[in-house]
């Protein structure tokens, strides 16, 4: 959760004796990770230590949050939002006084001047609230894009090199799919609705979830990158998926909006689109919880069209909106030829049994924590 205005003194204790077992159970006030000491003025993991000292100091120009200020910083997502944490370890009592002597007195100039700057950025939510702001911000540092990006670029830069060698760019692009499944999962795991959902609630969502966001992120990516313009990527995706996919793919483009905030909204909101399986249809579904997965929806589509308005301004907002619903109807009928391809099946396979044996784990380990 977003930390409150108040600002927590913490004192500087260390202990000079051994660690005991209730000293592991401490957590990171910026984080919540597990941690031992107070470091600069507050207690915190090692990793949000060395994060203060490296950046208490530098400059304000760099540090610039998509979502003025509003990220819920976590353990999972602590790197995702350097502004968000910096402003929390201020706020938790970090300070840059407790530097080293010798950096004291310049430090303790900057990180007067970089809380001012950070306290006055107040922006105009428009119709959003400020728990909607948050949960603006999370929805977007769930999903983390950066791998696939990267291996996307690849892609372009290898086909534009030299025309590459079909062993060499067929293992390309199986790394590029591997990477894109993997951060698919890593969605569903980071996800804080989806984590708070009963075990059942969760049978009913994660396969569905899983093949939904790999395809809209897929789809997305090639958007991006053009990358069905490159032979030999699309000769092997062909291969794989057949000429249908390829197809519906295509038509789905049409529909894509590359703002990136928007798409992290829409795929979110696709996340929890449906609740019957395409394939799988043995597994047994109790609608009857199916409620909770749908207010997660309302709420998804009412903070997505809010930041719409907000963002473009009502008639721009309602095209977007437009475009969203009829992205969501061609990717659902692109799953039918998708789910038929064995490799795409396994990988789902993998990375929902994957998030389920995390959450599972997850939600024992809270409740022993709480005994």
């Amino acid at each position: 959760m977003l930390s409150t205005n108040t600002t927590l003194n913490l004192p500087l204790t260390i202990e000079t004796e051994p660690v005991t077992k209730k000293q592991n159970l401490s957590q990171c006030r910026i984080c919540g990770a597990p941690a031992q000491y107070a470091y600069f003025g507050a207690i915190s993991c090692n990793s949000c230590k060395m994060f203060f000292k490296r950046n208490a100091i530098v400059e304000q120009e760099t540090f610039k949050c998509n979502f003025d200020g509003y990220c819920e910083i976590k353990r999972s997502n602590r790197h995702m939002c350097p502004p968000c944490r910096l402003r929390k370890c201020f706020q938790f009592g970090m300070t840059t006084e407790k530097f080293r002597p010798s950096r004291s007195t310049k430090s303790k100039t900057k990180s007067l001047v970089k809380l001012s700057i950070l306290n006055s950025l107040k922006p105009d939510h428009s119709l959003l609230t400020t728990s909607q702001w948050t949960l603006l911000s999370n929805l977007y540092n769930s999903y983390d894009e950066f791998q696939v990006l990267l291996l996307g670029k690849s892609l372009v830069d290898t086909h534009n090199s030299l025309q590459p060698m079909n062993a060499t760019y067929q293992k390309l692009v199986e790394n590029y799919l591997l990477s894109l499944y993997e951060t698919t999962g890593r969605y569903l795991r980071s996800n804080d609705d989806i984590c708070k959902l009963s075990f059942s609630d969760r049978s009913i969502l994660l396969r569905n979830a899983a093949d939904n966001v790999s395809c809209m992120a897929g789809a997305f990516i090639i958007h991006h990158f053009d990358l069905y313009s490159l032979d030999s990527y699309l000769k092997i995706m062909t291969a794989m998926f057949g000429n249908r996919a390829i197809f519906l793919t295509l038509w789905a483009m049409k529909f894509i909006i590359s703002d990136i905030v928007i798409f992290k909204l829409a795929l979110s909101l696709f996340a929890l689109s449906k609740t019957t399986y395409l394939y799988s249809p043995n597994i047994p579904i109790d609608s009857t919880n199916s409620s909770t997965i749908f207010h997660i929806q309302n709420k998804y589509a009412e903070v997505t069209w809010k930041y719409l308005n907000y963002r473009y301004g009502w008639y721009e907002a309602v095209k977007y909106f437009h475009n969203i619903i009829y992205w969501f109807m061609a990717l659902t009928m692109l799953m039918v030829p998708v789910q038929t391809c064995s490799t795409h099946v396994d990988n789902i396979d993998s990375l929902v049994e994957l998030t389920e044996l995390t959450l599972i784990l997850d939600d024992a380990e809270e409740i022993i924590e709480t005994k």
